[in-house]
């Protein structure tokens, strides 16, 4: 309300994003122009099925919201905001279960990665809105506690499944070993410094200092430190020979 042009960007970023994340997913089919086969035969076992039809909704639901923000329907806007964030919420957590359904690639089936899907998109959602929202004081420190605390708690678990949690094969070891210590190493704990680590430290100071330089800071290095972090994680399985 204090905001009303927060409305359009918000739509906005989101759409611009989702199709970005929809075009790869149809570039990394076999047969990328039998896309629509999804929807006129779908196979619902499938998660990338079940997938696409997520993130069709939403990308749906985000063309009704720039619609209305447009219109300036401020009322019917908010009252379609309960059914987007639902929706949103299983398009965050879909590249989760897609992971899951790769069996031989064991560092992805970690019982954490619906955790850190949820982390990944509250960090990454607080950082943008620092970065385009404006508003007051008081938001900015609200929106800083959240990007904090997500750096801090993706940190954690990261740290856990890497140096605490028992691997269940030699090849989930020697992933690790990729991650922390080989080709990757400086890819994957770069990301972990410039991602979450700093971000972390930025985020209590700006929060605590009221210093909006610093959150904006913050947001920027959250969001190239976990790009970096999640490519390594996508990367390092598929260095090994499956047989």
């Amino acid at each position: 309300s204090e905001n009303p042009q927060l409305r359009f960007l918000t739509a906005g970023v989101g759409f611009v994003f989702l199709n970005i994340t929809l075009l790869f997913t149809v570039l990394d089919l076999h047969q990328p122009f039998r896309f629509w086969h999804m929807f006129v035969h779908p196979h619902f076992t499938s998660v990338i099925n079940i997938g696409a039809w997520i993130l069709t909704a939403l990308n749906g639901l985000l063309v009704l919201h720039l619609f209305m923000a447009w219109r300036k329907r401020d009322a019917l806007y908010d009252k379609l905001l309960p059914v987007t964030w639902f929706v949103a919420f299983l398009a965050t957590i879909y590249t989760a279960g897609l992971l899951g359904q790769a069996n031989a690639r064991e560092i992805w089936q970690a019982p954490a990665e619906v955790a850190q899907m949820i982390l990944a998109a509250t960090l990454s959602g607080s950082a943008v809105f620092l970065l385009i929202g404006g508003g007051d004081a008081e938001i900015k420190r609200h929106l800083g506690t959240v990007l904090g605390v997500s750096a801090l708690v993706a940190l954690s678990i990261f740290l856990a499944e890497i140096f605490l949690a028992p691997q269940k094969s030699e090849e989930a070891e020697y992933l690790i070993h990729i991650l922390v210590s080989g080709q990757l190493s400086g890819l994957f704990l770069g990301g972990l410094v410039v991602g979450f680590v700093a971000p972390a430290v930025l985020a209590y100071v700006g929060v605590r200092k009221n210093q909006a330089g610093l959150l904006a800071l913050a947001s920027v290095m959250g969001l190239v430190g976990l790009w970096l972090v999640k490519h390594a994680w996508l990367i390092a399985p598929q260095l090994i020979p499956l047989s």
